[in-house]
């Protein structure tokens, strides 16, 4: 029976009577529409007073109509005739039964849609603005003398942080054992080498510093003859400007380093050894007292390897 063929009951006994034959409490139809238990018991009641009127009162009267099982538009057109004041009926087309354009229901489903994406949004800006704000700033940069390491050096070892000592597993021999040896050599040989001992002296760099040799190298041994035989070769390292370095004497690699500028270092070499630069052009070397030729050039990153046997043809 619709409210059509029954013009003796009214329009909210329509709807009570709809929604009881359907089984449905006015709390579970409040939960399903989300309107007001008490707005729609005051519909039931014919008392629209308590709607907000026009378009969004027939919107609340179409969505109890869906939820009771009965037909939207023919329970709107029964509310406009009912409740012509307060269902806006001035402001609808001549055809009551066309379906409404705008929804009120749809609306606040649109409204509850944007609401949830703007929490969402909002949640993953902060998860982003604490993620950068712990993780954004990253790793400090690597100093220059950091990024001129050679693929070639051994990653396990990265140069220190504080300054540390090179010096090699044997103690290195001072230049006056050598010259003492040198002095112990054949006449034959010494007269051979009286030419090249004055050419070779006005290119004799100055000696090292005792106070700077003992803090590079250690303490030295006695000199002798036989201390020169146990180093057949020292080299003596002095930097111009700050330079990364790595060294492997008889096959016992020191720990990389940076050098700084002025620094003098010296080796005793009985087998061979293997010089890595980082700045190749800031450093200048000898060879049992003789300049050695340059490693390379500036900021280039070179590798040596000097036998003690033969050294020679690294002379300048």
């Amino acid at each position: 029976m619709t409210m059509a063929e029954d013009r003796s009951v009214d329009f909210g006994t329509f709807l009570r009577q709809a929604r009881e034959h359907r089984g449905v409490s006015l709390q579970d139809l409040a939960a399903s529409t989300k309107i007001s238990a008490r707005v729609l018991e005051s519909l039931e009641r014919n008392d629209p007073s308590k709607l907000p009127g026009g378009i969004f009162s027939r919107a609340f009267v179409r969505a109890y109509a869906r939820e009771v099982g009965l037909d939207p538009d023919v329970a709107v057109a029964s509310f406009v005739t009912a409740f012509p004041d307060e269902s806006g009926a001035d402001e609808m087309p001549a055809t009551t039964r066309a379906v409404e354009v705008e929804s009120f229901e749809q609306r606040r489903r649109v409204v509850r849609v944007l609401v949830r994406l703007l929490g969402v949004a909002l949640l993953l800006a902060i998860v982003a603005f604490l993620y950068y704000s712990r993780f954004g700033t990253g790793a400090p940069a690597a100093g220059p003398a950091a990024r001129q390491e050679p693929e070639g050096a051994a990653s396990s070892a990265p140069p220190p942080a504080l300054p540390m000592s090179l010096a090699p597993a044997t103690e290195p021999i001072p230049l006056e054992a050598i010259g003492a040896a040198q002095a112990d050599a054949p006449p034959a040989t010494r007269s051979t080498a009286d030419g090249q001992a004055a050419e070779s002296a006005a290119v004799q760099p100055a000696p090292v510093e005792p106070a700077a040799a003992a803090q590079a190298s250690g303490p030295a041994p006695p000199a002798g003859p036989g201390a020169a035989r146990l180093a057949p070769l020292v080299v003596v390292l002095a930097f111009d400007d700050a330079c990364w370095i790595s060294v492997n004497v008889d096959g016992t690699r020191t720990p990389s380093r940076t050098a700084a500028a002025g620094e003098r270092i010296e080796f005793a070499v009985k087998q061979s050894i293997t010089l890595t630069a980082g700045n190749a052009g800031v450093l200048s070397m000898t060879l049992n007292g003789r300049p050695a030729r340059a490693l390379g050039a500036a900021g280039e990153v070179v590798t040596r390897t000097i036998p003690a046997a033969g050294f020679e043809s690294f002379l300048r």
